[in-house]
């Protein structure tokens, strides 16, 4: 029996407002303080901009594969990103990424043993812009409700992952009802995770459950969490790894 595994990290980097040179260098350092306590093979980041994606490729800071994805329908550019040293994933143009869907975004990713789709999430809200309202059609939990239906449709659900900023944590309630909903296409909420975990930090004061890994045909489990304490997180988000396996 062959067994192989990877690990990944996700991680709301909470994006710039602007792309000076200072954004920039803060930048810099927050990809220092992850890779350096978060270590993995491959990192999804979601609210990061193109400008930090290029900034990241020139810089020895970085990561040899880096590929982003957004568009221009919030008042800043903003989307989600994917990371590795080696070259684990395909770019998401190969599975026909829907754009209807913010952000539900594929990626091929492919090992020695392993071989899966992996949807990096972001889920937006109502843009702010009445003009591109016609361009949005869905709104936060519901963008990743309708991309299952439309992705397994076509047939990219056979052996997938969902990862990222899902922000659906209002209530333990919403939690499990999403959970259920999942579990209709045969995802399951990764090992060492309950519907109590916090990894967002509103600026109410609230903690919320936003950030998960949910897997389908594959093993998954939490092996890292960050904590709202760490010296080097000045963001209302904490890094997650979670060492996803597959079992031939």
């Amino acid at each position: 029996m062959e067994i192989e595994k990877i690990t990944i990290c996700t991680w709301n980097c909470l994006g710039p407002r602007k792309d000076t040179e200072t954004e920039m260098n803060i930048w810099i350092e927050k990809i220092k303080w992850l890779k350096e306590n978060f270590k993995a093979d491959m990192y999804v980041i979601q609210e990061c901009s193109k400008a930090q994606v290029d900034y990241i490729r020139g810089t020895k800071s970085g990561w040899n594969y880096a590929a982003w994805y957004g568009d221009e329908i919030d008042w800043f550019m903003r989307g989600t990103a994917i990371f590795s040293d080696k070259r684990y994933f395909t770019e998401r143009e190969e599975f026909f990424h829907n754009s209807k869907f913010r952000y539900v975004v594929p990626y091929r990713i492919k090992t020695e043993k392993l071989n899966f789709i992996l949807f990096n999430v972001w889920t937006k809200a109502k843009p702010q812009n009445p003009e591109y309202e016609r361009e949005a059609y869905f709104f936060y939990e519901n963008n990743v409700k309708e991309a299952l239906k439309y992705y397994d449709s076509r047939g990219y659900l056979d052996k997938a992952l969902l990862v990222g900023d899902f922000n659906f944590g209002r209530s333990v309630s919403e939690i499990k009802s999403f959970g259920e909903i999942l579990d209709k296409y045969g995802f399951s909420l990764s090992d060492g995770v309950t519907d109590t975990l916090v990894t967002y930090h509103h600026n109410n004061g609230k903690y919320y459950f936003n950030d998960i890994c949910y897997g389908k045909n594959l093993k998954i489990a939490l092996s890292k969490k960050g904590d709202f304490e760490d010296s080097g997180n000045t963001n209302d988000h904490i890094p997650l790894v979670f060492e996803i396996t597959s079992v031939h």
